[in-house]
């Protein structure tokens, strides 16, 4: 949920821009919290670790959806990461 508030407060201050009174403050208390990263490492962490147990629940056999598209999904979401935060490291030099 720390990770989901996080993109959440993101998409807020770009969405609403620094004009709007919600817009900036998401964005001050966005770069607040992503300043320290001792703060969202152990989010992120748990974040991943959700998805690796919800893609091994999703190809197990006791998966409840009988497709395929739980796992493309999973995939797709974890790869769309990446490869921003390929991108986004890339660009900003690290």
């Amino acid at each position: 949920m720390f990770v989901v508030a996080l993109a959440a407060l993101s998409l807020a201050s770009r969405l609403l821009g620094d004009d709007h009174e919600l817009g900036f403050f998401a964005g001050r208390l966005n770069e607040m919290v992503r300043r320290y990263p001792e703060v969202k490492r152990r989010g992120v962490l748990m974040a991943w670790c959700v998805w690796i147990a919800a893609f091994a629940f999703a190809i197990s056999p006791f998966d409840p959806i009988a497709g395929r598209w739980d796992e493309v999904l999973l995939g797709a979401l974890a790869a769309g990461l990446l490869l921003r935060l390929m991108f986004v490291s890339r660009r900003a030099g690290n």
